[in-house]
């Protein structure tokens, strides 16, 4: 789609426009500086790995959100 990102999620966090309301598409970051980071999917759901070896799926977001970013 056009959009580069850096590989980490601490390095994505910095890249990303910080916002307050997320909108699908937006980055989901947990931790500062991000130790994890999703992909919002709308209605308190997003997008993400949950370990090294697991497939990305769809899953509710869970407690620690740091904060939103927006790429593009």
């Amino acid at each position: 789609v056009g959009i580069s990102l850096p590989r980490t999620a601490a390095a994505q966090q910095s890249y990303a426009t910080p916002v307050s309301n997320p909108q699908p598409g937006d980055l989901v970051f947990y931790g500062w500086p991000a130790y994890h980071v999703g992909i919002y999917a709308g209605n308190g759901m997003m997008y993400d790995s949950p370990r090294p070896g697991k497939f990305s799926s769809l899953r509710p977001m869970f407690a620690g959100v740091s904060g939103y970013g927006r790429v593009g």
